[in-house]
């Protein structure tokens, strides 16, 4: 895995920085109007420094150190790449930096398979404990993806019930691959991941880090679009500035709290 996910790590950090670098100094090479060109600044700005510095700690700590933990930060890492990617290989408008946007998504997209195949193959025994962690972590994923189900599911029905329905976008055009990722696979998987963690299998230990991660990144993301925003006066939601700040930083407090509490059984030893 290895000599695998290496080049491709250090492949995506290289191409990420290159592209929010151009980004950050000229926001005008994005095309998708004031709107979206203020949330793309706000993304780019917490993708280069709070993405790509975890990724590449992630990596030297779960494959050159070999710290077990770190494997389900590094996927959930590799996921938030992928689900950023995807909004600007399939929405944003063709600009110079879809030469950079493609192969970071098909990258990151490889490498996250490669580290959950990984993660998922070891055989060693996950266990915790901690009662308290365990109850907040399964209530922060069961509101997570009760809040998204609810805020896109009733976005989906308004559109198809009431005529002239207007999404919250610049053209009120709903957000389908927004609607498609969350519904399709993040909900889906947080629901899968909650359950399995209450029934103290190994693929809810494992599935749990990588989503707690993924969702802690993705949340400082979110309040980095949304103060993108306010700073450039364009009339943004507070209520969401607000939400997101909770979820980055509640989700942040939850993940280390999960990983520290978290050990292996080698020969019926616990090992940290």
């Amino acid at each position: 895995m290895n000599k695998t996910v290496k080049p491709i790590v250090f492949l995506i950090a290289m191409l990420t920085v290159i592209s929010c670098g151009i980004s950050i100094t000229n926001n005008d090479i994005y095309q998708d109007g004031d709107w979206a060109n203020a949330q793309w600044l706000g993304q780019d700005l917490v993708t280069v420094f709070i993405a790509v510095p975890m990724l590449l700690v992630s990596y030297v700590q779960a494959i050159s150190k070999k710290r077990w933990k770190w494997n389900m930060v590094l996927a959930g890492i590799l996921f938030y790449f992928v689900y950023t990617y995807a909004f600007f290989v399939i929405v944003a408008k063709l600009t110079f930096l879809y030469l950079f946007h493609l192969p970071i998504f098909g990258l990151s997209v490889i490498g996250l398979f490669t580290t959950l195949l990984n993660l998922f193959h070891k055989e060693y025994k996950i266990e915790s404990r901690n009662i308290w962690t365990k109850r907040g972590v399964i209530c922060f994923l069961l509101l997570i993806a009760t809040m998204l189900s609810f805020l896109w599911l009733s976005d989906i029905i308004s559109h198809l019930t009431i005529p002239n329905y207007l999404s919250d976008t610049p053209n009120g055009e709903p957000p389908l691959i927004v609607y498609s990722l969350d519904l399709g696979i993040v909900v889906p998987l947080m629901l899968i991941a909650a359950f399995g963690y209450l029934k103290n299998t190994q693929y809810g230990f494992k599935l749990t880090g990588v989503l707690l991660t993924k969702s802690a990144t993705i949340g400082f993301a979110l309040m980095g679009m949304s103060l993108s925003m306010y700073l450039q006066d364009l009339n943004p939601d507070y209520f969401l500035i607000a939400l997101w700040c909770f979820i980055g930083i509640l989700g942040s407090i939850l993940t280390v709290s999960f990983l520290r509490k978290l050990k292996i059984k080698l020969n019926n030893v616990s090992i940290f």
